[in-house]
């Protein structure tokens, strides 16, 4: 991986795990979790294919698209935030 990739990772992972403490959720990824999805096509089918794998408890409360689209949302205004900087 170069370093661009790198950078744009590290931020996509801190935005990331920024949206998941400030919804409440108690998971972080990390580069081995993008890793693992790499092959999953887009980022919100990415996050509903991890939902459904790792923290399938959530689908009692929540719809898996919802869950992924409300996740997906406040991961890019972090990430905005984080390369706006």
């Amino acid at each position: 991986m170069n370093q661009s990739a790198d950078l744009h990772n590290e931020a996509l992972l801190s935005a990331y795990n920024a949206a998941f403490s400030d919804l409440g959720l108690r998971f972080r990824w990390s580069q081995a979790t993008l890793d693992f999805f790499d092959d999953v096509s887009n980022e919100t089918a990415r996050i509903t294919a991890y939902i459904e794998r790792f923290q399938s408890h959530l689908l009692n409360a929540y719809d898996a698209d919802f869950l992924a689209q409300l996740i997906f949302d406040r991961k890019n205004l972090f990430y905005r935030g984080s390369v706006a900087q």
